[in-house]
């Protein structure tokens, strides 16, 4: 892993995740105003940490329990991967290449994320017809996020999923500005 390598870590961003004990919603907050950073923290402890690339659609989450990483198969296209020592956790699918509506897979579990519509950023999260949490930013002009999902699923699987609407974010960021 030679300076190269170090030269890439530098180039990762953070992402911290507050979790609010009474809701079990979890909130995205960067670390500072330019930053694609998140710390993740639970009761006011902190549990782990995001790296986000800021080239590519991938991401280091290191958590307790151990290091996850969540990137796209393939440079362009291909489905986005939430791993875990070689093992894949969830995987999930954008069919069509101009929307922003993901077909999630999880153990046991089939789901929809999707923009709620094209004139907010709020992402709703559907199993069959019954939508069962959204991630949807803090407010107008903030970076922070709600991530307002089940409270037992494992806390890197409603990563994974903000990770998601995080990507979308910053494409029609990106989008806009070009």
């Amino acid at each position: 892993m030679g300076a190269s390598r170090e030269s890439l870590d530098r180039s990762l961003t953070f992402c911290i995740v507050a979790l609010n004990a009474e809701t079990d919603m979890l909130e995205a907050i960067p670390t500072d105003i330019f930053a694609t950073n998140f710390r993740l923290q639970q009761e006011n402890n902190l549990v782990g940490e995001v790296d986000t690339s800021v080239f590519r659609e991938k991401a280091r989450l290191e958590l307790e329990e151990g290091t996850y990483e969540l990137y796209r198969e393939g440079r362009f296209s291909g489905d986005f991967l939430l791993e875990r020592n070689g093992n894949i956790v969830a995987r999930a699918s954008k069919p069509r290449a101009l929307r922003t509506r993901f077909e999630v897979e999880l153990p046991n579990r089939s789901l929809v994320l999707r923009k709620l519509s094209v004139f907010s950023r709020r992402f709703g999260l559907f199993e069959g017809e019954k939508q069962i949490g959204s991630i949807y930013p803090a407010g107008i002009f903030t970076r922070r996020a709600n991530i307002d999902l089940p409270g037992d699923w494992p806390l890197a699987t409603r990563i994974f999923l903000f990770w998601l609407a995080f990507l979308m974010w910053r494409r029609q960021k990106q989008a806009a500005a070009s």
